[in-house]
């Protein structure tokens, strides 16, 4: 159990520095209730999103986010961080199998994050800065608590999934030992 909050933890971790990259890139200019590009979640998002998760477990050196984290990343826009994510070996055809392109899925995924991030600071002030007064709508925070519980037990199995097809390991790329694994 601890192996599979470490990895539901790490995950989280590495999804909220996401969260804390694009939607600084691509934020609306507007004072409050910006969300990025406009985003606005939906259960037709919800669902793509989930089901390229599964695909990305099973192979996340390779399928992931994590060539997107630090080095010469920094300082990506959206769209050229969804133009390097896409160019990942098979992740355009992962991601078009699910109507997603890479663009959806970061600008998804940084809005279910910033409000993940959100949510976290109205319960515990602080927690999480939030660069440049940027708020999420309130239409996608009321998206993101109807849903929280069910994504949150989602993603404890699909963690506890993972562990168990890695051995009870986390793959190379999430511990550090493969950071340039894929």
């Amino acid at each position: 159990m601890n192996k599979t909050n470490g990895l539901v933890r790490g995950m989280a971790a590495l999804m909220l520095c996401l969260a804390a990259t694009v939607p600084a890139a691509c934020a609306a200019p507007s004072s409050g209730g910006a969300d990025p590009q406009g985003f606005t979640l939906t259960d037709s998002f919800l669902a793509r999103y989930q089901a390229a998760e599964l695909d990305i477990a099973k192979d996340p050196c390779r399928l992931g986010f994590f060539k997107l984290m630090g080095g010469d990343s920094a300082g990506l826009t959206l769209d050229q961080a969804a133009t390097r994510y896409d160019a990942q070996p098979g992740v355009h055809a992962m991601l078009a199998s699910h109507g997603l392109t890479a663009h959806d899925m970061l600008t998804g995924v940084g809005t279910l994050m910033a409000a993940a991030a959100q949510d976290e600071n109205t319960r515990h002030p602080g927690t999480f800065e939030v660069k440049g007064g940027h708020r999420v709508s309130e239409a996608n925070m009321a998206f993101y608590r109807s849903h929280k519980q069910a994504m949150q037990q989602y993603n404890r199995q699909l963690g506890q999934e993972q562990l168990r097809a890695n051995g009870g390991r986390l793959p190379a790329c999430l511990t550090g030992a493969g950071a340039g694994a894929g």
